[in-house]
């Protein structure tokens, strides 16, 4: 039984492979059929790839790329949509309709980036071109954007400009020039003019509700008396009630328009937030109150309405409704610029109505929350008394001193807020976008230069990468029909043979398993493309790591001279030749640290060159190349030498048969070869002109990084005395506000104090009353028993 049970395992085993084999075996038949087939959908495949060619070879149309452009805008993706509009206006200066088109939408993309010199410079260029057909219906649009600009920037001779431009303008009835007029001429002052102006345009226009709610403004400076010097400890007079009626009942006709658009929705809001502060200045609570309660959550106002909420009912005497404003605005509004007062406001309402763990716990958190910023912004001031060094250090991004990553938004608003600070600010913003956007292009200008110097030169133009593609995989189905007939080859008679057709086989044989691998549709080129970029993962990773570790060395220094400045405090027995050793230690460490830094930034930038280098036209395709070539060739021969009678006559039969397919396989190769051809030549043609405009553009930006260093300089001094004065503003006004909360923190301890100390007078008289209640009962039962009371005894 077991004997038996053993034989029919080794029977089992080798039936099994024997099985296997057969069914992945090619018939010599089967494999002439196939290999013919695949030769043949090889040779209809060819057009595909001239048509690659043709492609690569038309541009997208001028109106193709400016719709590109305004999807991106509509997806805020403004850097792109320049880019594409630039290429458009530097390329078809003398279309008709193409170029006014994309240098009226690259103004609007440059003003909604925030670069208002830029879209100030691409507006004029249009405005100074109002006498060409082509820009008229783009001139509305850029002299009511020039005045937004001359507005931000404070800049009195554009606005000027501006305004005598649009006096001119041929289309100056639209309800835009006129509300852009209107608007620049109550910038100017002139406010008997822009009333007449803002008075003509229709509220039922797209400007209407803009148009009624500057008239509203306009009530409020014309209602405005000139200041009055007050005398010290005087109170300023109160407000009549009727100065602002005029302004409160236009503001309250802009509520009343319809809110059919989201810019109404947002007017309409800043209506409310004027009738409501009008109301207030003339102490009309109520109103007031109904005025901001006309804000709901979802308006952008909702934070700045709370808060000025808040304090008409402290005004109004109702603390408890004014608390729960204040809690409102910290959850909806945690990092709006009220936040800071409106939390110290929180705390003193609650003082006031005896809450004090409350208060105290709210004075406390604002302080852990503000004390730090204070530390460090002291901390930076002290630091430097240069103010080029300040702005270097700003303009730079070398701000780690300060750490304005843990800095709230509103520290910086109070800056900006500040006198010019808008101004400087301005300046050190376009500095550092221009730092950035010239690191950019050079960082761009390496990757080109690196991909366009590698043999992966293709992947730089995605058209052509495709039709290579195509043309590979063609040629690389042909080599795998040629398998194909070596695998009917071996099934007609795969013994090892002698002399040279013995030698030719077993060459054959030793390609076959690379061959195999040879990718043939997209998958497998994505797959390797995927395999490509793992790799240079796999390297990325290990440079983090190692950066990771130096980073954990830098701590340790660090920590070591803490303990050898801070050691004697911490009651550490310090060796002078001892620290002195540490000291040349860490002083080594450091200097190989900073070596470390570099070699891992040089490491990265090979890594970034590497990734876009890698995958097709990689070395791994060059070998493709070889082997594929290499295995025809051993076909081939081999083929022929079994013809002629060196392997037997079936050998000779089945090659006679193949050679004519062998043939059919060349012809195809040539064809994709030609083919391949036009599309190698295409790319040696678009790589030497990407060449010259790289070559170009480096040129540029040479010069732009020599004319931003001589900005630089002059704004270096001005700039950073501003700014430096600015933060000084904030750390005097965060400093009032900590002294502020620590005033609460005592007064709270006072408060409580006091309370306990009245509830200790109360408990006293309390106690007191009760004992001369009961003393006096006692004596009323004393008397009554015919006994003296209990004092007259003791005397």
């Amino acid at each position: 039984m077991r004997s038996r049970a053993r034989v029919a395992a080794v029977i089992a085993a080798l039936i099994v492979p024997l099985w296997v084999q057969e069914a992945h075996a090619v018939d010599a038949d089967e494999a002439l059929v196939i290999a013919s087939g695949q030769v043949s959908s090889v040779q209809g495949g060819v057009g595909a790839i001239k048509a690659a060619v043709a492609k690569s070879q038309s541009k997208r149309t001028p109106a193709q790329q400016i719709a590109d452009a305004v999807l991106l805008m509509g997806a805020k993706d403004y850097d792109r949509a320049a880019n594409l509009l630039n290429q458009v206006i530097e390329k078809h200066a003398d279309h008709p309709t193409a170029y006014p088109d994309a240098l009226g939408l690259l103004g609007e993309v440059y003003f909604r980036s925030n670069q208002l010199w830029s879209s100030r410079r691409v507006f004029q260029k249009i405005t100074a071109s109002s006498s060409d057909p082509r820009f008229q219906p783009y001139l509305s649009k850029s002299l009511a954007r020039l005045v937004d600009i001359a507005m931000r920037k404070k800049d009195d001779a554009l606005l000027t400009e501006v305004i005598a431009s649009i006096d001119t303008a041929p289309a100056s009835a639209t309800s835009l020039l006129g509300y852009a007029r209107g608007k620049a001429l109550l910038a100017k002052k002139d406010y008997v003019t822009a009333k007449s102006v803002l008075s003509g345009i229709d509220e039922k226009s797209e400007y209407g509700h803009q148009a009624r709610y500057l008239l509203g403004l306009i009530a409020v400076k014309e209602s405005t008396p000139a200041p009055v010097k007050l005398e010290e400890g005087q109170d300023p007079p109160p407000v009549p009630k009727e100065r602002y009626a005029g302004a409160i009942d236009l503001f309250t006709k802009v509520t009343q328009l319809p809110p059919d658009t989201e810019a109404h929705r947002m007017v309409i809001d800043q209506a409310w937030l004027a009738v409501g502060r009008l109301f207030y200045e003339t102490n009309q609570l109520n109103p007031a109150i109904a005025a901001y309660n006309k804000i709901d959550r979802t308006s952008p106002e909702f934070g700045t309405m709370l808060y000025e909420l808040a304090w008409v009912y402290v005004k109004l005497g109702d603390a408890d409704r004014a608390l729960r404003a204040l809690e409102v605005l910290a959850v909806a509004d945690p990092k709006g610029q009220n936040i800071a007062d409106g939390t110290l406001l929180r705390g003193d309402l609650m003082l006031r109505a005896g809450k004090f763990d409350k208060a105290l716990a709210t004075y406390e958190g604002f302080k852990a929350t503000y004390e730090p910023m204070r530390d460090k912004v002291e901390a930076f001031l002290a630091s430097t008394s240069d103010p080029g060094a300040y702005y270097d250090k700003l303009t730079k991004k070398e701000f780690e001193t300060l750490d304005t990553s843990s800095l709230p938004p509103v520290a910086l608003e109070w800056a900006r807020d500040a006198e010019d600070g808008e101004a400087a600010f301005g300046v050190v913003d376009d500095i550092s976008e221009c730092r950035d956007l010239l690191a950019q292009s050079n960082d761009m200008i390496e990757k080109l230069n690196a991909v366009l110097s590698s043999p992966a030169k293709v992947r730089a133009f995605p058209e052509l990468k495709g039709g290579l593609e195509r043309a590979v995989g063609m040629l690389n189905k042909t080599a795998l029909a040629r398998l194909t007939l070596a695998e009917g080859l071996e099934d007609t008679d795969d013994d090892d043979l002698g002399g040279e057709v013995g030698q030719v086989r077993s060459a054959r044989r030793q390609l076959e398993a690379r061959l195999k691998k040879l990718p043939t549709t997209d998958a497998d080129f994505a797959t390797r493309e995927v395999d490509a970029e793992r790799q240079w993962n796999k390297v990325s990773q290990a440079t983090q790591r190692l950066e990771l570790q130096m980073n954990q060395n830098q701590a340790i220094i660090n920590g070591l001279r803490r303990v050898i400045t801070e050691g004697g405090s911490l009651g550490v027995v310090q060796d002078p030749t001892a620290i002195a050793a540490w000291e040349a230690q860490i002083k080594d460490e450091e200097t190989k640290i900073g070596l470390y830094k570099q070699q891992i930034e040089a490491m990265r930038k090979q890594i970034q060159s590497g990734r876009v280098t890698a995958g097709f036209g990689d070395q791994r395709f060059v070998e493709d190349e070889l082997v594929r070539l290499k295995y025809g060739e051993l076909l081939k021969k081999e083929l022929e030498l079994l013809s002629g009678g060196a392997g037997g006559g079936g050998l000779q039969k089945y090659s006679q048969k193949a050679l004519p397919i062998v043939k059919q396989a060349e012809d195809a190769d040539a064809q994709v070869s030609a083919a391949k051809a036009e599309l190698d030549k295409e790319v040696e043609n678009q790589t030497s002109g990407v060449f010259k405009e790289v070559a170009a553009e480096t040129e540029k930006v040479v010069g732009y990084q020599v004319r931003l260093e001589e900005l630089d300089g002059q704004a270096r001094l001005l700039v950073g005395e501003v700014m430096m004065r600015n933060f000084g503003f904030v750390r005097d006004r965060l400093k009032s506000m900590i002294l502020r909360a620590d005033v609460g923190i005592t007064q709270q301890a006072w408060e409580v104090r006091e309370d306990q100390i009245t509830r200790v007078r109360t408990l006293t008289r309390e106690r007191a009353q009760q004992d001369r209640v009961l003393r006096e009962e006692l004596n009323e039962v004393l008397d009554d028993a015919g006994e003296a009371p209990a004092e007259e005894e003791t005397k």
